[in-house]
């Protein structure tokens, strides 16, 4: 069914346009700017605006608007959030403010791109009225005349003019692109690999709030690619040590990134300067010393042990983490084991986290191994760092309280079908695991040390001596967690 409105002579279609729909199905803000940007254009008086180049800039608009719905919905398994994108170029395009969730598109509707502006009048000078229409059918000779005969006059022209509108059309159009790249970065010609992994990097551990300033880099001119590499570095290391680590609160200088997006996109910062901000932002999480400051880390570990006896189970960024080290651990192999799309999913599906020495330990061989450490002290080697595993085959959850022996070898049915590949066959850290020949406290401690130290060279902190380390596995002796905590 059509609803048919006949409208007069003498009323704005824009304005009916716009009218209309904000009282029926609500269009997306990205919609809203279209039919707006194209009603501005023909509010310009013709002494101002020239009606060829009128027609010139509502094709750029077009043309825009085309790229942005063509890159937004490119993946089709995962489009991208018209919205989102137009927040994103905001916060990159204009100064940033934090009023309320809306106030992007309060500020396009109601302030910058309004009818107002382009009725209110100001003084300029022609000769600083520059070309705008380079991408453009405008008649380049005729227009260069114009600018040469009226380059010393001073007119009235619309406090919004129309080379604003273009300019912020056509980056609006550039960064369309650069936007989905940062959401799709794998098997991606336009980027180079280096920029391909970082990214996949930080779509893991959770970009959060550094997008705009990633696509600012890829908009800006003056970022050259080993800058942007750099960048992408250092926005991952303060992601995985303020928030991962350090339990920062999600929004912890959200408004100075914002803000930084934009003096980068126009030259005014350089990436070294945001890389000196990304380091100063994290000095809090060092000692005087120079190192770490894992007391937050340990008490939010602490707390899961506690609430309910997870450990480090229970920590959110311990599938990045583990998935980093298998990285690490491929480095030195053909291939990895473990596809990072099957790593994120439940212990039911593909990959899951296990726990080496079981939660529920009851066979005779994890009571002889761990026969000298109390109940309460056993859940700390339980949830520690050290025992937890990636697999990277389906585990039989009847399976899990297996003897070490039994876990490391691959198991099957009456039928001789595998139903458990065992360590030995399994991911590199699976690997690694297996070449121990018992599994008790001191190798829980061991491995804990070890993936302690691959933390360290990895996201470059300090965690202090060995002592230290244990502190923040929760394996010292119960009487000094007690005391400290």
């Amino acid at each position: 069914m059509f609803n048919l409105y006949e409208i007069g002579d003498d009323f704005d279609v824009f304005v009916a346009f716009e009218t209309m729909n904000n009282r029926g199905k609500k269009l997306s803000d990205l919609e809203l700017l279209k039919n707006r940007l194209i009603y501005l254009t023909s509010l310009y008086p013709t002494n101002e605006v020239k009606e060829n180049d009128r027609h010139a800039i509502r094709k750029n608009i077009n043309q825009a608007w085309r790229e942005v719905y063509f890159q937004l919905g490119r993946n089709k398994l995962h489009p991208l959030n018209d919205d989102e994108f137009l927040r994103a170029h905001w916060v990159m395009y204009f100064k940033y403010s934090r009023k309320k969730g809306d106030d992007y598109i309060r500020f396009l509707l109601d302030e910058h791109f309004s009818p107002k502006k382009v009725l209110e009048k100001v003084e300029v000078k022609v000769e600083s009225l520059a070309k705008i229409y380079e991408q453009t059918e405008i008649d380049i000779e005729d227009e260069e005349e114009s600018f040469q005969e009226e380059e010393a006059s001073i007119i009235l022209t619309s406090k919004l003019q129309i080379k604003e509108i273009n300019d912020y059309v056509l980056s609006l159009k550039s960064a369309a692109k650069h936007w989905y790249n940062t959401f799709n970065p794998e098997n991606n010609g336009d980027l180079t690999n280096s920029e391909s992994v970082l990214l996949d990097k930080l779509n893991r551990i959770g970009i959060g709030y550094f997008r705009p300033l990633v696509m600012s880099s890829y908009c800006s001119s003056a970022v050259s690619g080993s800058d942007r590499i750099k960048l992408l570095s250092n926005i991952e290391r303060f992601i995985f040590i303020a928030f991962r680590l350090s339990r920062a609160m999600s929004n912890y200088r959200n408004s100075s990134y914002f803000n930084v997006t934009r003096e980068l996109y126009n030259g005014q910062k350089s990436v070294a300067d945001v890389i000196n901000l990304l380091n100063e932002d994290l000095y809090w999480t060092n000692d005087e010393n120079g190192n770490y400051k894992y007391s937050y880390f340990k008490d939010y570990i602490y707390r899961k042990f506690k609430s309910g006896g997870t450990g480090f189970y229970g920590w959110n960024g311990l599938r990045y983490f583990l998935f980093e080290y298998e990285e690490e651990l491929m480095k030195l192999r053909n291939q990895p084991k473990i596809s990072w799309k099957y790593f994120v999913k439940s212990a039911k599906d593909k990959v899951s986290i296990e726990h080496v020495y079981p939660q529920t330990a009851e066979a005779d061989c994890w009571q002889e191994g761990f026969q000298d450490i109390s109940n309460e002290r056993k859940k700390y080697y339980n949830g520690s760092l050290g025992n937890l595993l990636p697999l990277s085959s389906s585990v039989n959850s009847s399976l899990q309280n297996d003897c070490f022996e039994d876990k490391k070898k691959v198991k099957e049915d009456e039928k001789g079908n595998v139903i458990r590949s065992g360590y030995v066959n399994g991911s590199y850290s699976e690997q690694e695991v297996s070449a121990e020949p018992q599994w008790g406290p001191d190798e829980i401690q061991k491995r804990g040390l070890k993936l302690l130290s691959f933390m360290e060279s990895r996201w470059r902190i300090n965690l202090g001596s060995d002592e230290d380390k244990k502190d923040l596995l929760h394996l010292l002796e119960n009487e000094k967690i007690t005391e400290e905590e």
